[in-house]
């Protein structure tokens, strides 16, 4: 009879740790831990091996931190353990298999292959690199004959498991034992999984390591990388996709200048006869308002669609107000330290821009001609500077996504005239002012 799976031991080296403490202010961590998110992010995604290095960096420095036993801090078994054992990362774990169908596909893939041996044990012991050709059960049965010892797989708990012929658990405990594996397997042995068998581990181990734990990250740490259709359509520029290429022929000159000044201080790509050619797909958005913001000018002279005189956040929201047909004559994203807001031509094309602007989320106020942004909802963040910079910017992609539909409705809304106020019926006289006077 076989025996009952001692899971227990996944997370044996963490004693009775229950979560990890979550280091809240320590400048000199996420410093750290931004330097290597970085090098994630940037990093190519044909390069995984790189990648996931860089992602292990950033996760053992972060659970070094909120470790009990100080004196362990290089033991990377005992952090694992630890990591393991967490039960906000566990909870996190199940709410996300729960809820994200995406996910709970990528877990059911993962853990159905478990366990995931020791690379440099099945080359020591003449059993070869799983071929992704051949089954993954049989490949399995034929590992346990050579009666690996422990550490020679994981999770340490899955030979007991396939002797009771039960599956393994999908729980974070498993699971991250697993992605610990991939991770050693990397520098003991597989380096940089060469095989396309042992390959297929290490993306969806990186995936779902990033999905637990990105959240534990403070607000701002993140690097946002967009495509750049969407980086340009978010500041205001006529960009469109023909072809698998971008295009800016319907654009103006002086936007299509500006746009050449933009692409050469950020080392970007160049414009040639209106097709964009560029270095990476993709941008950091941060990297590229940096540029912005450091190649725009004043509002002092130009037209009024110059993208080259207006505010880094707010240039998207006012070019698609005005391509939709609501005029605009001034704007201002704040500085980090106003509200966000602008002015229209007048007073009617206010209410009907903060109207359209508030469709989804209330957040606009109108006062006469100006129009302020005024936050949206209970939630706190949502005053802070970063974030209303960022709401604009998301405005400016609805607007410019919607641009044709939403210039009908605001033709049509034109055409409808307000109700006109009903004259002011005569004044009753009262009893005593009917009333003649004695005399």
């Amino acid at each position: 009879m076989a025996e009952k799976p001692e899971c227990a031991k996944l997370t044996a080296e963490a004693g009775d740790l229950l979560a990890l403490n979550r280091p809240a202010e320590n400048a000199e961590l996420w410093d750290f831990v931004r330097s290597w998110l970085r090098r994630f992010q940037k990093t190519d995604g044909d390069k995984a091996a790189e990648r996931f290095v860089c992602l292990w960096a950033a996760v053992l420095a972060w659970a070094a931190k909120g470790v009990k036993d100080i004196g362990r801090i290089l033991d990377e078994v005992y952090l694992a353990h630890c990591l393991a054992r967490d039960q906000k990362l566990a909870e996190r774990f199940a709410n996300l298999y729960k809820i994200d169908k995406d996910f709970r596909k990528r877990i059911e893939r993962f853990i159905t292959a478990a366990p995931v041996f020791q690379v440099a044990w099945l080359q020591k012991n003449a059993v070869g690199e799983w071929d992704p050709g051949q089954d993954r059960r049989a490949f399995i049965v034929k590992a346990f004959e050579k009666d690996p010892l422990a550490g020679a797989f994981a999770p340490a708990c899955a030979r007991d498991h396939v002797q009771a012929d039960e599956k393994i658990p999908v729980d974070w405990e498993h699971v991250f034992s697993m992605i610990a594996q991939v991770r050693y397997n990397l520098f003991h042995g597989g380096k940089n999984y060469r095989n396309s068998g042992e390959r297929q581990f290490l993306e969806p181990a990186m995936a779902i390591l990033w999905e637990v734990w990105r959240f534990e990250l403070p607000s701002g740490i993140l690097l946002s990388r967009v495509s750049w259709l969407r980086a340009l359509l978010r500041s205001g520029f006529l960009a469109q996709e023909v072809d698998n290429k971008i295009t800016l022929a319907e654009e103006t000159e002086a936007n299509k200048k500006y746009l050449q000044k933009l692409l050469a201080a950020g080392h970007f790509g160049t414009l040639k006869n209106n097709i964009l050619l560029l270095n990476e797909p993709y941008v950091e958005e941060s990297y590229w308002l940096r540029a912005v913001d450091s190649s725009h000018g004043s509002a002092e002279m130009g037209n009024a669609d110059d993208l080259a005189i207006m505010d880094t956040h707010m240039a998207g929201l006012v070019r698609w107000l005005n391509q939709i047909g609501i005029g605009t004559e001034l704007s201002c994203d704040g500085h980090g330290e106003k509200k966000p807001s602008f002015i229209a031509i007048d007073e009617e094309s206010a209410r009907l821009a903060a109207w359209l602007l508030n469709f989804r989320v209330p957040q606009f106020n109108p006062s006469g001609k100006t129009v302020k942004y005024a936050g949206a909802g209970p939630n706190p963040n949502a005053a802070k500077p970063a974030e209303r910079l960022r709401r604009m910017l998301d405005a400016a992609e609805w607007l410019a996504k919607n641009r044709d539909d939403l210039k009908v409705m605001v033709a049509a809304m034109r055409r409808v005239s307000a109700p006109k106020t009903p004259p002011k019926p005569e004044p009753v006289p009262t009893r005593e002012q009917g009333l003649k006077p004695k005399s």
